[in-house]
Parts: structure tokens; C-alpha cells; sequence
């Protein structure tokens, strides 16, 4: 389990002490914000503020409209609700659903805080007005929310609330891509200080985790991520959260065990409250499946796969879920090698328009001599990345040019031209290394591009060479199974030659 026995026990017998009321509310973690709300309201909106911190923010929305509800006129619960969405990790935000929350105290900005109560309730509500409303540019908000936050972090630097959002700003102003870790950093320095003074804090302990989520810095948040399950074991992103360590130092294991919790933590969710299915749960379920792929017990990552299959049987329609099991069952078949005979769908649907699916298709077909359908997934990926760079997705489509040197990589090498395959392979893995961050979790492009090198100089017979680059792919993406089988493999080639 993800909460070790001693503290788990430990934890029953602290919760059995409580009533009702205080073991859900310990369920979440312990913070103090102060306020003007009414005391009836006040478990409702700390459960709520609680539950944003660890990104249950289906949960918090309901939470904050139960406080608005006992107290309508209590500012914060609607600033709360405005809150929950926003997703700063994902640069995601409804600014309808926000707006709408906010309309409920009052139409006007004016309004709003001519309702709120004291300078910091103020702030509070001039800091949400900046987040959502003070450009036009996603990014540009961000920015302007984070300096608005550094400066009421700087007016109030003893609450800690304060404190730990100023830290989620700065990290919501980080997108793929970007270069440097002086942000990152900051907001690591500022939760590890608030986790000092309060070790249940959740919003501590879950940024700290997402400040070092990189393989250079993973082992700094290892004491917060052995802990934070513990913090918030009610929320199914606390019980996962952990995992974005372990992974980055190869604890398999422990990969399993938090996300075999916080999966089924997540279902739970669902179930109680009537959300949409294709979130959380499936975010935990891939890095299940995954994981137990890296400990080779493929038959329990099947099972996972099933259950992914399942779930699009459920919905239909919907095409996060869909997408979600395309990625669970192409990253099943690269893993595995169960290479099987896909075809490429046209690029008006679901699966044809998936660049991560795209290639998939077409490493398939590498793998099993259709070299016609390896070029047609080649090509559909270049038509994809043109798409994407025209849209300004210039990251994305950084990533599907990685992809489609890919399947060409493994094209060239299934028509036997080797020397070919492994310049395709060289320049996938520069452009890996050159354009994109080091994984966060289960590896995007899920063959890791300099693994890829790698697997084709030792298939061209070149181990020595192989073995630097299963090295370099290992700095990387640390612990990776298929990297250090292959690092063996070139070794004991390169003895023999």
C-alpha cells in the first residue's frame, strides 16, 4: 500500500478518536484560513480550500456552493468556487463557469468587494479578478495572478495560505518547453518552509512534489511524497501525487501502490458525485498499467488495459475517455512487443487525428514488415505536426516531429536499410533531448526517443554505441526497464565482438 501498515494503523486510530465531522475534515489535511464566514459554513469551505489543494476540484466546487449556501453572503465561498476552475498545471480554465460563480455575490467587481470583509478578502477577490479576467492571453493572467500573489505573499508573509498559493502561481506559469528552474525552484522553497511549520498541510506537500517533478530534482521531494498520501487520503490526486517521485527513481513498486489506491479512490469519486468518468481515473490507471509493465507482469497490465476498454464501452461518446485508452493500449503494445495488425484510420476520426496513436499504427507496422502502412504513418504525422505548429501548438508539434522520425526510423530498418534507420533514429533523439522536458511520468513519445536510437545501433549491430545511448536515455528517464535491459544487452554484445 501506498501508507504503510505502522501508518495506517496509526492513522484509524487518530480518525476513531473523531466525530463524524473531524475525521472527513482530517481526511484532507489540516490548514488555518481565517475569515469572515460564518461558523456553520466553515467545514464546508476549509474542506473546500483543502480539496483544491490536492486538485479535487469537482469536489471543492460542491463544497464551496455547500458554504454559500449555509452563508450567502460570504465572499470567499464564491472566490473558492471561481477557484476550483482553474487547473494551472494544465493551463486550463473555464472562464464562463468562474464568471458565473462570481456573478452569484455580485455582477460587478465593485460589487464583489464592497461584499467582502476586511483588505485580505479583498485581495482574495482582486487576485481571482486578475487571474481570469486581466487579459485576453491564458498565459498573460498567469503571470499578472502570480505578481499579484508575490505581492500579497510580500503584505502577509505569516499565512501560510497565502504563502502556498503564491507557490501554485509560479508554478502555473511554467508551460512545456520552457527553459530554466528559477520558478520552480521559489515555489519549492516556499512550500518546504510552509511543510516545516505544518507537515499535513496537503498544498505543502502536493507542490513541493510538482516543484521537483524531474528526474534532476525528484529526490528532494521524496520525504513529501512518502507522506502526502497520508496528508489527504480522501483525495484520490493525493493518494497519485507520490507517484511522480517514485517514478522518477524507478520505485515500481510504489508506482503500483499509489495508483492502485488512488484509482480506486478515483471510481469512488465518480460514483459518489456523478463525474464524468476520463480524468483522474484514467490519469492514475495508465500510470498503473504502466508500472507494472516496467516490473514485467504484463498479464496485470492487460487487466488494466480491460478496464480502459470497459470504460469506452461506458461512454461512447466521450472522447477523453477514448483517447485515454488509446494511449493505455498503444503504450501496451510497445512495451510488450505484441505488435498487432491495426489499420490507419482516416484522419477525420478519433484515432486517425491521435498523433500518439498515429505512431503507434505505425511502429506496428514497422515491426511487422507493412512497410506501405509505416509511410502512410509517417506521413499522416507530418500532415499532424503541420496542423498543430498552424494552430500554435508549436510544442505539440515539436512532439509529433519526434514521432514521425520515429516510425520512419523503424520503417527504414524494417526494409533493411540500417545505415538509414539510424539517422532518423539520431535525429528523433536529438530533437527529443534539443525540444522537449524530461518526463514527468510515463514517457511522452511513449518510445523514448533515445532509447529508440539505442534499440536500432544494436540493431544494426553497433552495441557500443547503443550502450551510450541506452546511458544517455537513462539519465533521462531513470530506472526504465526497457533502457537497462538494453543497456545489458549492448554490454555483453559489445564484450563478444
Amino acid at each position: 500500500m501506498a501508507i504503510s501498515r505502522t501508518i495506517f494503523f496509526i492513522l484509524t486510530a487518530f480518525l476513531l478518536q473523531l466525530s463524524p465531522a473531524q475525521a472527513e475534515d482530517a481526511e484532507l489535511g489540516t490548514i488555518a484560513f481565517p475569515n469572515s464566514g460564518s461558523a456553520a459554513a466553515q467545514p464546508a469551505f476549509l474542506r473546500g480550500v483543502k480539496a483544491l489543494h490536492s486538485f479535487q476540484f469537482g469536489e471543492a466546487n460542491l463544497l464551496f456552493e455547500e458554504a454559500q449556501s449555509i452563508d450567502p453572503s460570504f465572499a470567499l465561498a464564491y472566490w473558492g468556487q471561481a477557484m476550483s476552475e482553474n487547473h494551472p498545471l494544465w493551463a486550463q480554465q473555464d472562464v464562463a463557469a468562474a464568471t458565473r460563480a462570481l456573478n452569484k455575490l455580485a455582477p460587478t467587481f465593485e460589487g464583489r468587494l464592497a461584499k467582502a470583509s476586511g483588505e485580505k478578502e479583498k485581495a482574495y477577490l482582486t487576485a481571482i479578478e486578475t487571474l481570469y479576467f486581466s487579459s485576453e492571453d491564458k498565459l498573460e493572467r498567469d503571470f499578472a495572478y502570480s505578481e499579484y500573489m508575490a505581492g500579497m505573499h510580500e503584505r502577509w508573509p505569516d499565512d501560510d495560505e497565502i504563502s502556498v498559493l503564491y507557490a501554485l502561481s509560479l508554478l502555473g506559469t511554467v508551460r512545456r518547453g520552457d527553459h530554466g528552474f528559477r520558478r520552480q525552484a521559489l515555489a519549492a522553497s516556499i512550500s518546504q518552509e510552509i511543510f516545516a511549520r505544518n507537515e499535513h498541510h496537503p498544498g505543502a506537500a502536493h507542490f513541493t512534489i510538482h516543484a521537483f517533478d524531474d528526474p534532476d530534482h525528484a529526490i528532494l521531494a521524496l520525504p513529501a511524497a512518502q507522506v502526502y498520501a497520508g496528508i489527504a487520503p480522501a483525495a484520490a490526486h493525493a493518494l497519485h501525487m507520490p507517484a511522480h517521485i517514485f517514478v522518477q527513481l524507478g520505485m515500481w513498486q510504489r508506482v503500483v501502490d499509489s495508483n492502485t489506491e488512488a484509482y480506486a479512490a478515483a471510481m469512488a469519486g465518480i460514483k459518489k458525485h456523478g463525474f464524468p468518468e476520463g480524468r483522474e481515473d484514467f490519469h492514475t490507471l495508465s500510470w498503473l498499467a504502466y508500472a507494472y509493465l516496467m516490473l514485467g507482469e504484463n498479464e496485470k497490465a492487460a487487466q488494466k488495459l480491460a478496464l480502459a476498454e470497459e470504460a469506452v464501452e461506458r461512454n461512447p461518446d466521450s472522447k477523453r475517455v477514448y483517447a485515454g485508452y488509446l494511449g493505455i493500449r498503444g503504450r501496451h503494445m510497445i512495451e510488450t512487443g505484441q505488435w498487432e495488425d491495426v489499420d490507419l484510420e482516416a484522419v477525420d476520426t478519433p484515432a486517425g487525428a491521435n498523433a500518439n496513436w498515429v505512431s503507434v499504427v505505425g511502429m506496428s507496422a514497422a515491426h511487422r514488415g507493412d512497410i506501405d502502412t509505416a509511410n502512410a504513418s509517417a506521413k499522416r504525422l507530418q500532415a499532424l505536426g503541420a496542423q498543430a505548429e498552424a494552430a500554435g501548438k508549436n510544442y505539440d508539434a515539436r512532439v509529433i516531429a519526434v514521432l514521425e522520425k520515429e516510425v520512419v526510423a523503424l520503417s527504414k530498418l524494417a526494409a533493411g536499410d540500417d545505415d538509414g534507420a539510424v539517422v532518423a533514429a539520431r535525429e528523433a533523439a536529438e530533437m527529443e533531448m534539443r525540444d522537449m522536458k524530461a518526463p514527468s511520468g510515463p514517457p511522452v513519445p511513449m518510445k523514448p526517443a533515445v532509447e529508440l536510437y539505442a534499440d536500432v545501433l544494436l540493431a544494426a549491430n553497433r552495441p557500443t554505441e547503443a550502450g551510450l545511448a541506452y546511458q544517455q536515455s537513462l539519465q533521462r528517464i531513470p530506472a526504465r526497464t526497457p533502457s537497462v535491459k538494453g543497456l545489458e544487452r549492448s554490454t555483453a554484445m559489445a564484450k563478444a565482438h
